[in-house]
């Protein structure tokens, strides 16, 4: 067990540390998950919190033997408390970036249809800063917790980051694009509404989490299009390429058909219509002992797409 001891070395440190509590114990709904997490009883992290709100004068949490909730005081504070820890922590690996090199395994997952492409370009160009480093990369769509496989870092591509027990990294925008290819339209007739895309061939990707509710706003924000699964797959790769050969529709992200739309071998239906932002995160287990390899791979990328990218691609046109 850890020496508690630790965590009350004077009043403001003290402070920071019972935020840091509170923080893990409502993300995860548990005093006792938090207290496994940060290798501490259970006992002492209720107290801790206990000890918080008597500083702050007001309660944050409401205890049952069944469950635990946030008080409106509670989840007020809590987001107070994010944005003043991750800034803490940004402060940190920015000192932690100006004294450490990057060498070692850097173990990574990424979707597939993503690391094929441009995170390949981009993690090229940091092996060639970092000549020293190795990596290790898993490609696959499916969900991998990272701390079970042992990962350093992962990439996520989605439109709300469901996980609240990974640190999460903001790394660019992207937008949804309907596509199909001009021999679709050719054979069935140009599509004036989005709500015509109940009659067409569609394509649904498995793990987009709105599955074949396209979120198409069409005529307000909960106007989701109700299309039919007429192709159901688990790669945008082998969509895009169903898409090409004129056999349907299909959302794809801009990563997988930005060089066919330039092209002109898709073209995009209903671009004016708004859409949610498609966004890459880069996540990682613990904050804790966090290696410079990880936190310098994610400020590269964040920098490399800047630079590569630096006209916003999400939202509507």
């Amino acid at each position: 067990m850890r020496n508690t001891t630790e965590w009350t070395k004077g009043s403001e440190m003290d402070k920071l540390q019972a935020m840091q509590l509170f923080r893990r114990v409502a993300e995860l709904g548990s005093f006792r998950r938090a207290a496994d997490e940060l290798d501490l009883s259970a006992s002492y992290v209720s107290r801790r919190i206990g000890q918080l709100e008597q500083e702050l004068g007001g309660r944050l949490m409401t205890r049952t033997t069944r469950q635990l909730a946030l008080t409106e005081t509670g989840a007020a504070y809590l987001e107070h408390c994010r944005k003043l820890l991750d800034e803490l922590a940004q402060a940190e690996d920015m000192v932690a970036h100006s004294t450490a090199h990057v060498t070692g395994r850097l173990r990574i997952n990424a979707p597939l249809s993503l690391g094929v492409g441009e995170l390949a370009e981009g993690l090229a160009d940091f092996m060639a800063d970092w000549p020293a480093l190795r990596l290790d990369v898993d490609l696959k769509d499916e969900y991998v917790d990272l701390a079970a496989a042992n990962y350093d870092l992962g990439f996520r591509v989605t439109t709300a980051l469901t996980d609240s027990s990974y640190v999460a990294r903001h790394i660019h925008d992207y937008r949804l694009h309907i596509c199909c290819a001009p021999a679709y339209l050719e054979r069935h007739g140009p599509l004036l509404a989005p709500t015509e895309l109940t009659r067409q061939r569609c394509f649904i990707y498995s793990h987009a989490l709105f599955g074949n509710r396209w979120p198409l706003r069409h005529a307000g924000p909960h106007s989701d299009i109700e299309v039919p699964n007429w192709v159901r797959t688990n790669n945008t790769l082998f969509m895009r390429s169903l898409i090409l050969r004129g056999l349907g529709i299909g959302i794809l992200p801009t990563f997988v058909c930005r060089e066919a739309l330039a092209s002109g071998a898709l073209v995009e239906l209903f671009p004016e219509v708004e859409r949610p932002s498609l966004a890459l995160f880069a996540i990682y287990p613990s904050r804790q002992l966090v290696a410079p390899r990880v936190t310098r791979c994610i400020e590269h990328l964040k920098q490399w797409y800047a630079q590569r990218y630096p006209t916003p691609e999400a939202g509507s046109r």
